[in-house]
């Protein structure tokens, strides 16, 4: 009966387990704002869904900002789901 816990244990951490990481895109010379814009998209199994609207664009339209002053790009892998975004900052 252990045995059975410990391998659900093992399956469910294993599920649970992902990595991020951000990376730097551009950065201006305008003044850092105090506003923030986003855009996301998901993809299961690196396949499916997925959105073709993840861009600085669509980021500074959500976010209000006409005045971008720099751009982060990250990427967040889960075991089956990847999230892909981009986040401006600006005024």
């Amino acid at each position: 009966m252990k045995k059975i816990y410990v391998a659900l244990f093992a399956a469910c951490a294993m599920m649970l387990a992902s990595c991020q990481t951000t990376s730097p895109v551009a950065v201006t010379a305008n003044p850092v704002g105090n506003k923030c814009g986003e855009a996301k998209t998901v993809l299961f199994l690196g396949l499916f869904g997925g959105s073709s609207d993840v861009g600085i664009n669509t980021a500074a339209k959500r976010g209000g900002i006409t005045r971008i002053s720099h751009v982060d790009s990250y990427q967040k892998n889960y075991l089956l789901v990847k999230t892909i975004g981009v986040r401006v900052y600006g005024e």
